[in-house]
């Protein structure tokens, strides 16, 4: 900064920089004149302008008539530029140290470029001799700084040295302890050394072990895989010979040939009954083979504890009865609605318990009660039986063990029953105890979650007209009204009401207390059959549309049941189901929606015909020997025949009192029946009753299907037509058939022993078991029916393409060679002439999911085997084409 002002004075000069250098570069040092925000450069590199040129050449530039961006000078009144420049490097043993920029407002004499030049080496010299100075103050106070510290770290490496000395004799004491352990230490590395050898040794046989236990483990998992394979197997291969056994068993105790003495019947139901033993032996055996595998599939979902406790009693009632026992059922009021479970695993364990309740009890009571619990709900089964000691009550869980177990045991079973269920509570997240002591009665308790830990379709087979196909039971839903089974009603007269729709039944619920009717309400097929057997109503409302079975499957069961065979059924269901209810004995039918003051009229109606002892009957045959032979056969203590000759004294007795039923014959002199039904407006229509059709003449296919829609039954004269006329006659008079003569019971009995839904028929039987063939065959042609056999599915296929006469029912077996059942069926459904065939398949195994298989490949049933004659006849007269 001298430097600079020195010059500028002494040479005249305006303005001026000066820049020194610095790592390469030159940094501005000084200025001269130069406003601070003139944008004069602070650093410049040798590379840059005409500074960087001066300092790269060592030479003096000087610069007139200089443009505006060169520097500026100013004071607080102004600023201006100067006019010439003179750009002088400082240098010093051939380098150059600093860069002065010097501006005039005039010329610039020589002298002062001379001056620059002259004065060049001593500026430089002064700054660098002021830059040596600079450094050398830095490394004198660098080397006090640095004096200070080492006076510093030498006071405390005498602290240290003191600190070292102690700890010198404090190693040496160490050392000594040190070699001590030492000693210790290798000692022991040999003690570790022998143990490392024993472990490699053990690791070696662990790991020889393991190896073992790996393929013992694969050894398992095979032998699981072959048991679960050989327990499918022997599934199929146990239940087809019963099958047979059982079908042909049933079929000797029915005696319908009459050949058989009482002490043979007795010994074929004896044959039945251990067949039906032996089944639920084999189901055990299978139950138990699933759980030890780990297959047992939960179905968790909504179960209405109130429904199922009324279940269970009505099921084990009339056993506990038969023993002279006591049966209670008591739900607790606290107890909730429903629960989420498995509703078939919760009430196979029940079942149980309440079977050997009622087996292992003498006298006294049964009771099933269900409470809420600190761990969820309990359910528990209390009976005044034998008991249990104390030391028995573990080992009666286990498989095969009994609390009486010798060789002269009292009791029967094979103790398989509650090792299942104990099995199965643990998997409903549950468990089971028991209370007993011997003599004094037993209780065995259930302790389920209300909520389970896991709480949170098949295809559209080929439609048919009638009837609708099963639907895969639901859910069960929380009932939403309680009926009045356990009400005492002895002077009242009970209604049934079979209808899975909770609003709807609720309607008919209200309806019927409103009529003074006792009203039970079933919302599955099986139910309304086992409440309809128990407590005989009056009347039957029947829905169509079930869950389990159709609505028609409930009125064949009930019409072919000689306790239940007079109850008047009235269908009511979403579709007109008409032609089909009225043939298997419906009085009635309706189509949903339905208005209130209909349903009333119609449970008035049906209580009039309870209430009305007489029935009357109108006998329209032109044959006055006939006429008389009809009259004899259907009289009845309670039975008013009615006989007219023309068609002309039919319509006035019609216009006259009410019928309950009319036989007709179609040749009558003065019109023919034909116009007779289609002037009475076809069966079923208001005001007329059921005309069953008695003809001795020929029909063409064409007025066979004319008189069906006409009338509700058809009956061609003949060497057996007597016992079908009675049969249909008691159907639609509703006769308790009891009460009904001996001659009568007979001829009717006799009647039912050949079907006239099957009689005629063609019926497909695809089985490749010729005992299940045998079987079979056995069973459905003394209803009349011609079976066709084949042994596969590709047979089946063949025999329908090339049959003279169309097949009317397929029995379809699902496990064959060549072509399975589920492919046959599909491979029908195919085909447009078969898309309406009924096909009904026959299934050893009893899954939902084989059900769900045998509905998406298109069968419109199904029958688990072993086969129940009963069922089976029923489902294929159900879905027999009419």
């Amino acid at each position: 900064d001298g430097i600079l002002r020195f010059l500028a004075d002494y040479t005249g000069a305006v303005v001026g920089a000066f820049y020194v250098e610095d790592a390469g570069a030159f940094q501005r040092r000084a200025t001269y004149g130069v406003p601070t925000d003139s944008g004069v450069p602070e650093r410049f590199e040798r590379s840059d302008g005409l500074l960087g040129q001066v300092a790269r050449d060592g030479r003096t530039v000087a610069l007139a008539g200089i443009s505006s961006d060169y520097l500026v000078f100013g004071s607080a009144l102004g600023r201006a530029r100067p006019d010439h420049l003179i750009v002088t490097p400082a240098s010093a043993d051939g380098a150059v140290i600093a860069v002065l920029e010097l501006g005039f407002l005039g010329a610039i004499p020589d002298s002062h470029a001379m001056l620059l030049e002259r004065v060049s080496g001593s500026i430089a010299i002064a700054v660098r001799s002021a830059a040596y100075r600079m450094r050398l103050r830095e490394l004198l106070e660098e080397t006090r700084l640095q004096a200070e510290e080492l006076q510093r770290q030498s006071e405390a490496l005498r602290a240290s040295n003191d600190e070292l000395e102690e700890q010198t004799r404090s190693l040496q004491d160490s050392q000594s302890r040190l070699e001590e352990q030492q000693a210790e230490l290798e000692q022991s590395n040999v003690q570790l050394e022998e143990q490392a050898h024993a472990l490699a040794q053990q690791r070696d046989a662990l790991a020889e072990t393991q190896g073992a236990l790996r393929i013992k483990a694969r050894e398992l998992e095979d032998a699981s895989r072959y048991k679960s394979e050989f327990v499918a197997n022997m599934s199929h291969e146990l239940r087809t010979p019963l099958n047979s056994l059982l079908i042909l068993a049933r079929l000797l105790a029915d005696n319908r040939g009459g050949n058989l003495t009482a002490e043979q019947v007795k010994f074929a139901r004896t044959i039945e009954t251990s067949g039906n033993d032996l089944l639920a032996l084999i189901n055990d055996v299978l139950d138990i083979s699933k759980i030890e595998a780990g297959r047992v599939e939960l179905s968790i979902a909504s179960v209405a504890l109130s429904p199922l406790a009324a279940k269970l009693r009505t099921d084990f009632e009339r056993l506990a009865q038969q023993k002279g026992l006591r049966l209670t059922v008591d739900v607790a009021a606290d107890a909730p609605a429903s629960i989420e479970s498995d509703a078939q695993r919760l009430e196979q364990i029940l079942r149980n318990f309440l079977s050997n309740a009622v087996k292992f009890t003498e006298k006294g009571e049964v009771a099933l009660s269900v409470r809420r619990a600190p761990r969820g709900i309990a359910f528990t089964v209390r009976d005044s039986g034998i008991g249990i000691p104390p030391e028995q009550q573990q080992t009666i869980f286990e498989a095969f063990r009994q609390a009486d177990g010798t060789i002269n045991r009292k009791y029967g079973g094979t103790g398989l029953g509650l090792s299942i269920s104990r099995e199965l509570s643990r998997l409903l997240g549950g468990e089971i105890t028991v209370e007993s002591a011997a003599g004094q009665g037993s209780a065995f308790t259930l302790t389920v979650p209300e909520v389970h830990a896991e709480a949170g379709v098949a295809a559209n087979p080929a439609p048919l007209p009638v009837p609708p196909p099963p639907r895969e039971t639901p859910p069960p839903r929380p009932r939403t009204l309680d009926d009045d089974r356990d009400t005492a009603g002895a002077d009242m007269q009970t209604i049934l009401v079979v209808e899975d729709d909770p609003a709807f039944a609720r309607i008919l619920f209200d309806l019927a207390h409103e009529l003074s009717f006792r009203c039970l309400v079933a919302e599955t097929a099986e139910e309304a059959v086992a409440l309809a057997r128990q407590h005989l109503p009056h009347a039957v409302i029947l829905d169509i549309g079930l869950p389990d079975h159709t609505g028609l499957w409930v009125l064949d069961q009930l019409k072919r049941d000689m306790r239940t065979r007079h109850i008047p059924v009235h269908v009511v269901s979403a579709n007109d189901y008409t032609q089909a209810a009225l043939a298997f004995g419906a009085v009635g039918t309706m189509v949903k929606p339905v208005r209130r003051e209909v349903l009333s009229q119609t449970l008035e109606r049906l209580r009039a015909q309870v209430v009305r002892p007489m029935r009357r009957v109108l006998i329209v045959e032109d044959n006055a020997d006939q006429l008389e032979s009809l009259r004899l056969l259907l009289a009845a203590p309670q039975v008013e025949t009615v006989g007219v000759r023309t068609a002309a004294d039919c319509f006035a007795a019609l216009d006259g009192e009410g019928f309950d039923c009319m036989v007709l014959d179609l040749s009558l002199p003065d019109a023919s029946g034909f116009e007779v039904l289609e002037r009475m407006g076809g069966a079923g229509s208001l005001g007329s009753p059921p005309v069953i059709v008695y003809t001795g003449r020929d029909l063409s296919p064409d007025e066979e299907m004319r008189l069906r829609k006409l009338s509700t039954s058809i009956i061609i004269k003949g060497a057996q037509s007597p016992e079908r006329l009675l049969d249909e006659v008691t159907l639609f008079l509703h006769q308790v058939v009891a009460d009904l003569p001996e001659r009568q019971r007979q001829l009717l009995a006799k009647s039912m022993s050949r079907d006239a839904a099957l009689e005629g028929r063609r019926i497909l039987v695809v089985e490749d078991d010729i005992r299940n063939v045998f079987a079979l065959t056995s069973l459905f042609e003394p209803h009349g029916a011609t079976v066709e056999i084949a042994r596969n599915g590709r047979e089946a296929l063949s025999l329908l393409e090339r049959a003279e006469k169309p097949v009317d029912l397929v029995l379809m077996d699902l496990m064959m060679p060549e072509m399975d059942g589920l492919t046959a069926t599909r491979a029908i459904r195919e085909r447009t002439e078969w898309r309406n065939l009924p096909i009904i398949a026959l299934t050893a195994k009893a899954s939902p999911a084989d059900h769900e298989q045998c509905l998406a490949a298109g069968a419109n049933d199904y029958a688990p085997k072993p086969l129940d004659v009963d069922k089976l006849l029923s489902l294929v007269r159900v879905w027999m084409p009419r």
